[in-house]
């Protein structure tokens, strides 16, 4: 998971040089409870800060755009975001769905899993790149 300006959810390729990170920092363990970004990932989170703007979609924006209510829950990659803080960086949605209720995940609603990762990263994993 990646964190930019601690609210946009964005995935490694949004970083095309170095050029564009201003900070960078990993947490590599899951952060204890306390922390607001607690759920979003068991496997560490990468925060940077970018010398470029990133365009980003709040979660009301991506309910309304599915037509749900705007306070509806939004997830990425499975993880439920906890706050309406967070925003999804848009050139790092690689796939939206709608998931209904049903046995399994219990859920009480319909609600949006954004996917910043593609179908091969989520069979395969995440590899590292190096950057020129």
């Amino acid at each position: 998971m990646l964190l930019i300006d601690e609210h946009i959810i964005a995935n490694k390729n949004i970083i095309t040089s170095k050029e564009d990170i201003e900070e960078i920092g990993v947490i590599k363990d899951k952060p204890s409870r306390e922390t607001h970004f607690y759920n979003l990932t068991a496997n560490g989170i990468l925060f940077a800060k970018l010398k470029k703007e990133i365009p980003y979609k709040t979660q009301a924006e991506l309910n309304t755009f599915l037509d749900l209510d705007e306070n509806n829950p939004v997830y990425v990659n499975g993880y439920l975001l906890e706050h309406n803080t967070y925003t999804i960086a848009t050139e790092s949605i690689a796939e939206m769905e709608l998931v209904a209720p049903n046995k399994e995940n219990n859920l009480a609603q319909t609600v949006i899993n954004v996917w910043t990762l593609t179908q091969e990263e989520r069979k395969n994993g995440c590899a590292l790149s190096q950057m020129e």
